[in-house]
């Protein structure tokens, strides 16, 4: 199995120096947080094999590089464990995808926004797509900076999202975390409002609002046709 170095860029991975891990669990653990495998093409251009090898020694025999034929050259490409962005905090895969509590790294940094031990996992949004080509469009970011990846299922293709989540510990309570608390409190204190605008009061034909609050619709004395007539 190869090994692959961690690092946050193209340029940095192909340093001698660079830290290698040969699974994604270990690269996490050296790093500090999740991880994926990137492919990226090295810059520069190569009339032939061998001016290739020239400015990437070791490149053949290591599972890292892969030659390329585009645009008339010979291009070189690395793949390399690159830090993911901070993944969602949150309770389930639902409210990860939609409107998570903070995000995090580490597990340290989910604790804190948790204030409960946190694990990170991949789990499957209940959606499923018919066409991979709409999936890959609307998860774009995600599948691109290994938050996300794309699985085929039975029907369709579901988004496997990566989060993180409480830990479940048997015979504890589970309590809301700080944000959770905030956003509470916050709904509790603001004023009741419907989920649509109230709409203007309808007036009818022998009726009007009262000067002193026009929510207020007074009845006048009519002569007995309706509206319309």
């Amino acid at each position: 199995m190869t090994a692959y170095p961690i690092a946050p860029s193209a340029a940095e991975a192909i340093a001698d120096d660079a830290p290698v891990a040969r699974t994604a669990t270990t690269a996490a653990e050296k790093s500090g947080g999740l991880v994926f495998l990137a492919s990226e093409e090295l810059p520069g251009a190569h009339a032939d094999i061998a001016a290739a090898e020239a400015a990437v020694p070791g490149l053949y025999g290591d599972g890292r590089f892969e030659l390329i034929w585009r645009d008339d050259a010979w291009r070189v490409v690395i793949r390399y464990w690159r830090p993911a962005p901070p993944a969602p905090v949150a309770r389930n895969v639902a409210t990860a995808a939609r409107r998570p509590i903070g995000v995090a790294r580490t597990p340290e940094d989910a604790q804190r926004i948790l204030d409960a031990p946190a694990e990170l996992v991949a789990e499957p949004l209940p959606k499923l797509f018919r066409n991979v080509v709409r999936a890959r469009a609307q998860w774009r970011d995600q599948l691109a900076n290994g938050l996300a990846k794309l699985e085929e299922r039975e029907g369709g293709f579901a988004i496997v999202l990566h989060y993180w989540r409480p830990v479940a510990v048997p015979g504890r309570k589970t309590s809301l975390a700080p944000a959770e608390r905030e956003e509470l409190a916050e709904r509790a204190a603001a004023p009741m409002r419907g989920a649509n605008p109230q709409a203007d009061p309808y007036v009818g034909l022998f009726e009007r609002l009262a000067p002193e609050n026009p929510a207020i619709v007074l009845a006048e004395e009519g002569d007995g046709r309706t509206r319309g007539e």
